[in-house]
């Protein structure tokens, strides 16, 4: 209550998992609105499309106003509306599109030849991940800084200048450039910045340990000392470092907003206290947290149940048999999530799964959106949508094939370089003749013009979804899919038609709550789409995600398989502080994903690389106190194979070895290490492997 009535002052709920901080946040806008703050003067922030639609439905029931009329929404979504409105100020116009990483791909891939950079030696995908890193730093090419001894980074910042020139030339950005440049926009703008920093009197942020640099400077922007400031968030949850997450801004905030109030929320709604006695002994051993603990007034509940296995088959069996057995006593599958460190993790699970007719799905694998077929189709609609798209020009201008050769595109290509201008305006030169082209090659051209030009004109007149449809029969692609006549093309059929449903489903529903249905703003739907928004309470099959993933969801009944030290936490986090405790919050996401029942599994020989090799149980479930555990379902076997003592020695994370050279002077104070917990791992012997098993050392390495 006392976050929901606090006044102006910047204020930090330090909300633990499962203590219903989107309760407070909810509860916390309806309130100020409730006293005479007007709908408009406020805007909360959050990460995933769902967690938006939920804010902006529960604020406005209790608020009793019209959804539409609350300014909720996710960084990216804010940011786009406001590209929208003001982009012409930074170079785009209103009809830009968005990139997703395989056009980001096919940019860097164009920007290397013309650079001359040799992408055998200098990989896209590592060109990328600089160019990803700079931007989620929030930094422009001139102020990014490649290092002297990285020659990697050099050729990155080389092809970072000109890869967002081609962007803006075709007025296009990617997930990095819709925060990037709407912060050159109000750091550049000062009618922009002020009319903004003059509409938002009250800004409220969710997951605010999961902000990176570039947002972080974004809210420094928009909050004077006449704001009022809400931030919710967890620093034991800030799981995102890897692409960019910042957990200093959650451990900082008292220092960089003076006067800031902390409120912590520990009364979790979710979980048995089992479960979060458990979670609070493995986080006490980070260092970098402000420090809470977990309670709840329900039931103790159930031991946490730890089986150790031979190999990974049998793990999978195993939690296959559990599944099935827990399915036929009249349990829901949908009740389930299996939670792995990997992806590669899958793979024994959904064999063992499928081979006892369990439903189940995974989460995170390749989208609807990411499939051939329906990225071409989105290539020629953004095309329609925005004509001066390079690349996906490039996608569609001989799919289907349509007679063009390397030479004919290559010739287009010279016209728009000499030209400055777009590949689409340099092919109408070469329809004009102003290009040597053949005749076959020039009428294809003409065709695939005329083709665009008359469904820019039905643009202003029919359904989204009836476009579509028309794009896919003028183009003949639908007629190549039934050509083929292969299960495989009558899938891809199958796709495109699920597309246009989903695009009239859509047009449905936003014209429904008063919305434009159009081409770009279905596009824009589409580019912050996550498959995991699908999810719903009433899917009846086991949920298979990787801990990221799974992060902000609850299940029943939840397996963790594969804790094992190199697996979790990762091997290239051992010798990394600040890593392995990113790790260990990891570990927390996943043990506080379980309402009532908690699985952890690990397998003695794990394959990497189609090679065996042995593995310890990891350091976290050592962390774990002896009685919050049971081991009866582990077979005397296993437990010789792991060599499993009774008693156990110290955690492998020493009391003095703590990292505090990442986070700044502040006030927070790290809640002391616990005491280790009950299973040691027999440290092993050359007796203990034969000749030719892979093994792994936590300081020499892999042998």
């Amino acid at each position: 209550m006392a976050a929901v009535l606090h006044g102006d002052s910047p204020l930090l709920v330090l909300a633990g998992a499962g203590t219903g901080k989107t309760t407070v946040i909810t509860y916390r806008i309806a309130h100020l609105l409730e006293n005479g703050l007007a709908p408009d003067r406020f805007l909360a922030v959050t990460f995933t499309n769902k967690a938006a639609r939920e804010m902006r439905e529960r604020t406005a029931k209790l608020a009793r106003l019209d959804p539409r009329s609350l300014d909720i929404g996710t960084f990216h979504g804010i940011c786009g509306r406001l590209l929208r409105r003001y982009g012409t100020r930074v170079g785009l116009d209103r009809n830009f599109v968005i990139y997703d990483e395989d056009d980001q791909l096919s940019l860097i891939k164009r920007c290397c030849g013309d650079l001359n950079i040799d992408t055998q030696s200098f990989a896209p995908r590592a060109l990328r991940h600089y160019i990803e890193q700079w931007k989620n730093e929030g930094l422009v090419p001139d102020e990014a800084q490649p290092s002297a001894l990285d020659l990697v980074s050099e050729k990155a910042h080389r092809v970072y200048e000109l890869y967002q020139k081609r962007c803006l030339e075709s007025n296009a950005v990617d997930f990095g450039d819709m925060l990037l440049r709407t912060l050159t926009l109000v750091r550049t703008d000062e009618a922009v910045r002020m009319t903004l920093q003059s509409r938002w009197s009250h800004l409220l942020v969710d997951e605010y340990q999961d902000t990176n640099a570039v947002q972080y400077k974004l809210l420094r922007v928009l909050v004077t000392e006449q704001h009022s400031l809400t931030v919710v968030g967890d620093d034991d949850q800030s799981i995102y470092r890897w692409r960019g997450a910042d957990i200093g801004n959650i451990l900082r905030f008292e220092r960089d907003f003076p006067g800031a109030v902390l409120i912590r929320l520990e009364q979790n709604y979710r979980s048995t206290q089992t479960i979060l006695s458990a979670a609070n002994a493995v986080i006490a051993h980070n260092a970098a947290r402000k420090g809470k603990t977990l309670f709840t007034e329900g039931e103790a509940g159930l031991p946490l149940n730890l089986r150790l296995f031979q190999t990974e088959r049998e793990e999978g069996d195993a939690i296959g048999d559990t599944i099935r057995a827990m399915i036929d006593e009249g349990g829901e599958a949908g009740d389930v999530a299996v939670l792995y460190r990997m992806n590669a993790q899958s793979r024994p699970i959904e064999d063992a799964l499928r081979r006892r007719r369990i439903p189940h799905v995974i989460y995170g694998g390749v989208r609807f959106y990411d499939r051939k077929e329906v990225k071409d189709a989105l290539a020629y609609i953004r095309l329609v949508v925005n004509p001066r798209s390079d690349v996906d020009f490039m996608r569609i201008v001989n799919v289907p094939p349509r007679g063009l050769g390397k030479t004919s595109i290559d010739r287009i290509e010279d016209v728009a370089n000499e030209k400055t201008v777009s590949l689409l305006e340099a092919a109408g030169y070469a329809a004009m003749g102003s290009v040597k082209l053949t005749s076959k090659a020039r009428k294809a051209v003409d065709d695939l013009l005329g083709m665009l030009t008359r469904t820019q004109g039905e643009a202003l007149t029919e359904k989204p979804g009836r476009i579509v449809e028309n794009i896919l029969e003028d183009t003949g692609y639908l007629a190549m899919l039934r050509l083929e006549g292969t299960e495989e093309s009558a899938q891809r059929l199958d796709n495109l038609s699920e597309l246009v449903a989903a695009i009239d489903e859509f047009t449905e529903t936003t014209e429904q709550g008063g919305g434009e249905a159009t081409l770009a703003t279905y596009l824009e739907e589409v580019a912050l789409a996550s498959d995991l928004d699908k999810l719903q309470d009433d899917d009846n099959h086991v949920a298979l995600m990787t801990l990221h993933a799974a992060k902000g969801l609850e299940f029943p009944i939840v397996f963790l398989p594969g804790m094992e030290e190199g697996l979790f936490p990762h091997s290239r986090t051992l010798d990394d502080r600040a890593g392995l405790e990113e790790e260990r919050r990891l570990c927390y996401v996943g043990i506080t994903r379980a309402k009532h029942t908690l699985h952890m599994s690990a397998a003695r020989v794990r394959n990497v690389f189609g090679e065996p090799r042995l593995s310890e149980v990891s350091r976290f479930v050592e962390e774990v106190p002896t009685e919050l555990v049971s081991m009866a379902n582990t077979s005397e076997r296993a437990v010789a194979a792991f060599g499993m003592l009774s008693g156990r020695a110290p955690s492998k994370t020493n009391d003095d070895g703590y990292y505090r050279d990442a986070i700044p002077d502040d006030d927070f104070t790290a809640a002391p290490p616990k005491k280790a917990g009950p299973y040691t791992v027999k440290s092993s012997t050359r007796d203990s492997f034969a000749p030719g098993t892979k093994v792994r050392h936590n300081l020499f390495g892999d042998g």
